[in-house]
């Protein structure tokens, strides 16, 4: 009888590991590729959005003055491996009467300084809020030597504007650089 029972057990066991290994779904897959990648990556951090707050802004004759730089190098110091682009893009909020002036690689106290912002938009956003938008020419960059520009952002906060309408206003600045690589 003990046998009998044995062996019932042993082919309940069997007919269970069937069913078990019928029903669990299974997936393999094999590839083979010989392709070249015609595509490089370039050393560039990946934030590349930048905000000044104004806050502590008054009207005054003299403007406010922001420096900053782009460079084809990461923080590390690691190079660029590709020729690459970058588009510049100063986004402000408009609750101030602000004026914009925005110098490359010169001294904006030189008479011969030209302010590079090529286009000068007001326009609202999705939610109806309104941003100025100041462009500039594309900028390029090689990859066989650290390449920097420097800028400087103009800020001016006329003293006509010393109503204490302005008092409590609050204005930011942000700064976009959008790179790519150059192909």
């Amino acid at each position: 009888m003990y046998v009998f029972i044995i062996v019932f057990l042993l082919i309940d066991l069997l007919a269970i590991l069937i069913m078990i290994n019928t029903s669990n779904a299974r997936y393999e897959s094999t590839a083979v590729s010989n392709t070249e990648l015609e595509i490089a990556l370039y050393a560039l951090e990946e934030d590349d959005t930048y905000t000044i707050s104004l806050d502590e802004m008054v009207p005054r004759e003299d403007p406010y003055v922001y420096r900053f730089t782009v460079t084809n190098t990461d923080k590390n110091g690691n190079l660029s491996e590709v020729r690459l682009y970058y588009d510049l893009k100063i986004i402000a909020t408009t609750n101030m009467h602000l004026n914009y002036k925005l110098y490359k690689n010169q001294n904006y106290l030189s008479p011969s300084a030209t302010s590079i912002v090529n286009l000068d938009i007001v326009a609202a956003d999705a939610d109806g809020t309104f941003f100025r938008t100041l462009t500039t020419s594309r900028e390029y960059f090689g990859y066989q030597q650290v390449e920097t520009n420097e800028y400087t952002l103009l800020v001016y906060f006329p003293e006509s504007f010393s109503d204490s309408k302005y008092q409590d206003l609050i204005e930011s600045i942000q700064i976009n650089i959008d790179s790519q690589q150059a192909v």
